[in-house]
């Protein structure tokens, strides 16, 4: 659980991260000052679905927002990057300032954070830590701030305006229509329950209850009280068994002495609507806990509560009527309710700063925002990759290659090209093909999004894996497709030339790696992935469409013994079909040296692969390659490569 991370992460973090927020036995501190000086209040002035916009220019008091003049403390730049005074997004948008302390700053815009540092380089977004080109800073009593990092927090666009300068635009969700700036664009006015409508729960919202970042994991909402009362979790997770409120009474008593807690009350509430166990607990620190779980629709719910005031366990009993308000129900007619929730339609927000991309992902999906990978847990997956074209590409061009490609890496039995249809993902032209793929365990569809913009090549790889999740994948490739938004402008900024990955050129080209240590050489193509790349260590491992080669140095055994080990690894006591079959044991030479090699065929998780194993020794050295290929993709251009690869081991000097 969180909270018991919560002592050693305390003081660790920088401000809006997950562990700075998280504390036992220390004040929590909540500073809520809204900086409303530099500009006043007003409504955010926006039809259903209407475009917001600032335009303003660096050395110029004089900027537009929404159409109206208004005279700004001048935008200067810095280090590239445009600064301008804060105040000036609540103006525009309606976001939500505040000063925590006397130098973190926070912009929050509906279920999004962004947190600053006064002087600092260091910036965090949704629990995430990023590098601004320069920091905030106070001049002549008027905090400005950079531009780029508090649009991205917005999910503002930024393009050069007419005349100089730029042109900040955002399309509001239909919430923020007629909603005072004051209290945000995402208004807390009239608002009593607060609560997540993806994992259906809900509770009471009492005044001066702070919404804490839990770092973009929805399954956790933290919160703090303003008035520095109390500190507050909530928990969502997946529970197949149900318990009743005996069972959920003794899950959290053992929780409480595993972690090293003294349990002070405990109780099972087996006649309340929704029947659920409480226990409160003493942690080593000190503090004093309460909790609480509940069992609904398949999902386990645990509260949290501690106050660092508390000294005995009864005094956490005035927070008895926040707690008894929790629900594991959302009502989405329910307009008193503020939703934490940024899941709609079963798809969640992605977003990552440096290349400027958003996009909507299968909720359900792990989300890796700074590699731009998200996957299912059935084997589908999403993945971004962003490289610098080459010269006079086309996505023609780039489609060949494309395809080429995929006749080099799978058999043509494995491989059937459905479709390659021209369409636009935010406002660029894009190919996109769909793709049947089969490595022997049933067919997947890949869908493969090419976007060429100011010399950068967009790649989008989506894969709806086989089984019966598959469909459901299909059906939503479409939205994440028409989810994408792309700022080209903040990649642009962020980098200059990058690795290309022209197909054509790379398959040709290799990198010699050398052992100092092993002595010896080897060449490895630039289209493989490294797992394990460190030469000097005994352990070498790379991956590439289909198959693994590794290899192993060891000054411990004989080459007799590394044999009879592999031997009998390999032996298929059971008589499985789909177990290993060692083929062939073959005596001969590699690299000059006397060497055994080992022919496996196998069947793992359905695909069927053939696995070669060479076993040789040097200087008392015995070393170890295995090079593994699925049946779906032992093309010739793949054997080649592999040939190519065996044929380039050699040792250091000769």
């Amino acid at each position: 659980m969180i909270r018991r991370q919560s002592e050693e992460a305390a003081g660790t973090a920088g401000p809006g991260s997950r562990a700075g927020q998280l504390r036992r036995g220390v004040t929590v501190v909540v500073v809520l000052l809204l900086l409303l000086s530099l500009f006043p209040v007003g409504k955010v002035q926006a039809a259903e679905g209407a475009m917001l916009q600032l335009s303003l220019k660096a050395g110029s008091t004089s900027a537009t927002v929404n159409g109206k003049p208004v005279t700004i403390p001048k935008p200067f730049a810095e280090n590239g990057t445009l600064l301008v005074p804060l105040g000036i997004f609540k103006k525009a948008f309606g976001s939500t300032v505040s000063l925590q302390g006397d130098d973190v700053v926070k912009v929050m815009y509906g279920p999004h954070t962004g947190a600053m540092t006064i002087g600092s380089m260091t910036a965090w977004k949704d629990g995430v830590k990023i590098k601004l080109a320069a920091p905030p800073r106070m001049v002549s009593g008027v905090l400005m701030v950079p531009l780029r990092f508090v649009a991205g927090v917005l999910g503002a666009r930024i393009n050069p305006a007419e005349g100089g300068g730029v042109l900040v635009t955002l399309t509001p969700p239909v919430a923020a229509v007629g909603v005072e700036a004051q209290s945000g664009i995402d208004s807390d006015a009239g608002k009593t329950r607060i609560g997540n409508s993806y994992l259906e729960w809900s509770m009471n919202y009492p005044p001066g209850l702070v919404v804490g970042d839990s770092g973009g994991n929805e399954s956790v909402a933290t919160f703090t009280s303003a008035e520095n009362g109390y500190y507050l979790e909530v928990h969502a997770s997946p529970l197949a068994v149900p318990l009743d409120a005996e069972g959920l009474l003794e899950n959290l008593v053992r929780s409480s002495e595993e972690g090293g807690e003294i349990v002070l009350d405990r109780e099972a509430v087996s006649k309340a609507k929704v029947p659920y166990a409480r226990t409160v607990s003493k942690d080593s620190s000190g503090a004093l806990w309460e909790g609480r779980q509940y069992y609904a629709g398949g999902r386990l719910y645990e509260i949290y509560l501690t106050d660092d005031n508390a000294a005995n366990y009864k005094d956490l009993g005035k927070y008895a009527a926040l707690l008894n308000s929790f629900q594991p129900s959302f009502d989405a007619s329910d307009r008193s309710i503020r939703d934490l929730s940024t899941i709609r339609n079963g798809l969640r927000e992605g977003y990552n700063d440096d290349y400027g991309i958003a996009l909507k992902v299968p909720a359900d999906w792990s989300a890796d925002d700074q590699q731009l990978y998200y996957a299912g847990k059935q084997g589908s997956y999403l993945r971004v990759k962003v490289s610098s074209a080459p010269a006079d590409s086309t996505l023609a061009s780039w489609n060949q290659e494309m395809q080429s490609q995929l006749r080099d890496t799978y058999v043509a039995e494995a491989y059937t090209l459905k479709d390659s249809v021209a369409g636009k993902v935010s406002g660029e032209p894009v190919l996109i093909n769909e793709i049947g793929l089969n490595p022997g365990s049933g067919w997947s569809t890949e869908y493969q999004i090419l976007l060429l913009k100011n010399g950068y090549r967009y790649y989008f790889e989506y894969v709806a894996a086989s089984g019966p999740g598959q469909s459901g994948d299909q059906a939503r490739f479409t939205e994440v497709l028409n989810s994408i938004d792309i700022d080209f402008a903040q990649t642009k900024s962020n980098f200059g030339r990058l690795a290309s990955e022209d197909y054509t050129q790379l398959s040709q080209k290799s990198v010699t790696k050398i052992s100092k240590t092993y002595g010896y050489k080897l060449d490895i193509p630039r289209l493989w992935s490294p797992v394990q790349d460190l030469f000097e260590s005994q352990s070498v491992e790379y991956r590439f469409t289909g198959g693994r080669f590794q290899l192993y140095a060891s000054p411990e055994v004989t080459p007799e013994y590394a044999v009879s080990q592999l031997q009998s690894y390999y032996q298929n006591t059971k008589q499985d079909p789909k177990g290993p079959q060692v083929k062939s044991v073959t005596e001969t030479t590699f690299a000059g040296m006397p060497a055994t090699i080992l022919t496996v065929e196998q069947t793992k998780n359905s695909i069927p692969a053939s696995t070669k194993i060479i076993v040789f020794s040097r200087n008392e050295v015995v070393y170890t390659l295995t090079v593994t290929l699925n049946a779906a993709n032992a093309t010739a251009s793949q054997l080649a490569v592999l040939e190519r690869v065996l044929g380039s081991f050699g040792w250091v000097g000769e």
